[in-house]
């Protein structure tokens, strides 16, 4: 069971009282998309550092900037009696939205890799900062499951307008909202404190025989920002697919690069240097500065 949560009254056996004592509860303006993969259970206490930890062990992507969430469900399907003139309900339609960012382009690259149908369920993280679930029948608190999710067209700034990203959503059980939609407040960050991974491209400059040294330029996809704060527990480096430990790293000897310092490096010797998080054994890194990264495998050969 989450710490915290408030509950409707999923009952189908039990008409849900009526009155109005007590606060209402509605989910405010959305600002924030969580996408979980399918079947992750929340238990516990929701803290930055529980997040944080799904994000790194990639079972939650993150998507903040949501600038408008717009309620796309179809009306109902009922029909009307020839004769009598009775209507009768034949089905409710699946929940529908469409999330619209002002992320950049590199965003709609993100918002395309992720498109698919069935393999996530989704979080909805509102203005007031309260994270917006749902249960299953046997009370285990997830996401609501999610079928189809595509990201639409790309928008550039046509001097008049915006430039913007969308992601269609479709919920395929609306009974998790209906009947068992639930909600946390967590204690010790906003959806603003929480940002998805970024992406990091690393390059190595040429490696001479004999030198003790490996200089890379990990930088995000800007080109412009330097990855600061390195340490050695950040770095996975390997020479000749053996894995070294370099016994320093220096953002000083060469400026606007890191610098590790190695045994001595031989010609034809074949290394890589990726961000790497040792404790979990995954390609995702929470820096110092409390900031999530990923990158390629950069490989560079001795010469």
């Amino acid at each position: 069971m989450v710490t915290g949560l408030n509950l409707l009254n999923c009952s189908s056996s039990d008409v849900v009282g009526t009155g109005l004592a007590g606060c209402r509860n509605d989910r405010k303006r959305v600002v924030a998309i969580g996408l979980l993969s399918k079947g992750t259970k929340l238990v516990g206490v929701v803290d930055k550092a529980a997040i944080q930890l799904l994000q790194q062990t990639g079972k939650l992507i993150y998507l903040k900037g949501v600038i408008t969430f717009a309620d796309n469900t179809p009306d109902p399907t009922i029909v009307t009696r020839e004769g009598s003139g009775f209507k009768t309900l034949v089905s409710e339609l699946p929940y529908e939205y469409l999330a619209t960012f002002d992320n950049g382009q590199n965003f709609q690259k993100a918002l395309k890799s992720i498109s698919g149908n069935g393999n996530y369920d989704l979080v909805l993280w509102d203005v007031d900062d309260v994270m917006w679930l749902t249960q299953n029948l046997a009370g285990d608190v997830k996401g609501y499951a999610l079928g189809m999710h595509n990201s639409g067209k790309y928008v550039g700034n046509d001097g008049t307008n915006a430039a913007s990203q969308t992601l269609m959503l479709q919920l395929t059980e609306r009974s998790e909202v209906d009947e068992r939609m639930s909600f946390v407040k967590p204690e010790d960050f906003s959806s603003n404190d929480i940002d998805g991974v970024n992406d990091v491209k690393i390059a190595i400059d040429p490696i001479a025989a004999l030198s003790t040294d490996i200089v890379i330029s990990p930088y995000l996809l800007d080109g412009s920002h330097l990855v600061e704060g390195l340490t050695v527990s950040d770095l996975k480096v390997t020479r000749n697919g053996v894995a070294i430990v370099p016994t320093a790293v220096s953002y000083i000897t060469n400026e606007g690069k890191v610098t590790l310092t190695v045994s001595a490096n031989t010609a034809a010797d074949i290394v890589t240097v990726q961000l790497w998080d040792a404790t979990l054994v995954k390609s995702i890194i929470l820096s110092p500065a409390d900031v999530l990264y990923k990158s390629n495998v950069a490989t560079a050969v001795v010469a």
